[in-house]
């Protein structure tokens, strides 16, 4: 055959092949993967590609520092653009103290936690964070002795005591090496003190209030704290116990189901109406726990995701429920409803 010859069956060849691969429709995502990959397009439209962080909505070009260290981990559980999340971690270091300390200068552990997770996301050592050492002073924060000991950070835990419990210990289950406060040595881990304190707040009906200051009470509704069991307290505190390998005294997973709504989503609490960071932090826990999320709990988490119809800046992004007037694109619920659309357990997804 001459050359001529050669090269025109070689382009039929080609354009054969084209037309072919023009013909084959793309892989179909699964629901899941539909909205995870919708929410990450929006995540990654928030971040300044100035400043590589996600302003404040309430302080315009002030960093939204916790929204952009939890971004970075949604970012981290789809795996993708790690430049983004990388420049993100990196331009947080000097806000590290502004947003870490409380009016009294004091360290909070749920801000720490929060970055912890997203420097140890893109590969960093939050022991050597600039020139922070972001786990000694997480550790710093566990009281020592009397009733509450154990338990992160000395601020009054009335509304999220068992929730900074739960994301430190799974923020602390990242690092490596282990840290001393959850080192069972030759011992158990149910008895580390952080372990213990966390275990010994749950009620008997498997649930978690925020806090519990007075453990021989039933837990209930408080009319004067107005706080109770609820989905968020009682999923990441699950999420932080089953990250360190620590058990549950009662398996939560009755109160879950008891506290579903007929949507196939979660509320706040059993009364609620469902909402995407609860639906997505029950889900989160469930799958720690061993159960995958069920297409009811999908389409109610999906529900809240603006889609193709929505202007398109907000499409992909989660809303929470208005009160009144129009659903509005939401940072917290958009990574709160990305722990539920994770393929595999958090937190340990975020280094697999």
């Amino acid at each position: 055959m001459r050359t001529s010859s050669r090269a025109a069956v070689a382009v039929m060849v080609i354009a054969a092949t084209s037309l072919l691969a023009a013909c084959v429709p793309p892989p179909t995502l699964s629901p899941t993967a539909e909205a995870r990959q919708s929410a990450v397009s929006w995540l990654l439209r928030q971040f300044n590609p100035t400043t590589h962080v996600i302003e404040s909505t309430f302080t315009p070009g002030q960093p939204d520092v916790g929204g952009t260290a939890y971004a970075i981990t949604s970012l981290r559980i789809s795996n993708t653009s790690a430049n983004i999340q990388q420049a993100a971690v990196d331009a947080l270091v000097p806000s590290v103290d502004s947003f870490v300390m409380d009016a009294q200068g004091v360290d909070q552990p749920g801000q720490l936690a929060r970055l912890i997770l997203a420097v140890v996301a893109t590969g960093g050592d939050p022991r050597a964070y600039g020139p922070h050492d972001l786990v000694a002073r997480l550790e710093a924060t566990i009281a020592t002795t009397g009733p509450d000991a154990g338990r992160f950070g000395t601020q009054d835990a009335t509304y999220d005591g068992a929730f900074r419990q739960g994301i430190s210990l799974a923020a602390l289950s990242l690092v490596t090496p282990t840290p001393a406060t959850i080192n069972p040595g030759g011992g158990s881990i149910d008895d580390v003190p952080a372990v213990a304190w966390l275990r010994g707040q749950q009620c008997t009906d498997g649930s978690w209030m925020p806090y519990r200051s007075d453990l021989t009470a039933a837990c209930a509704f408080d009319p004067v704290t107005f706080s109770g069991p609820d989905s968020n307290s009682t999923a990441m505190a699950v999420l932080g116990l089953e990250a360190v390998g620590a058990s549950t005294a009662t398996d939560p997973n009755g109160w879950f189901e008891a506290a579903r709504t007929s949507s196939g989503g979660w509320g706040y609490d059993a009364s609620s109406t469902a909402d995407p960071d609860s639906t997505g932090l029950v889900m989160a826990a469930r799958r720690a726990l061993g159960i995958a999320p069920d297409s009811a709990a999908i389409t109610a988490l999906r529900s809240f995701q603006f889609g193709g119809s929505a202007p398109a800046t907000d499409r992909g992004a989660f809303f929470y429920p208005p009160w009144s007037g129009p659903a509005l694109p939401n940072l917290l619920a958009t990574n709160d409803a990305m722990l539920g659309l994770a393929p595999a357990v958090w937190p340990g997804i975020l280094v697999s």
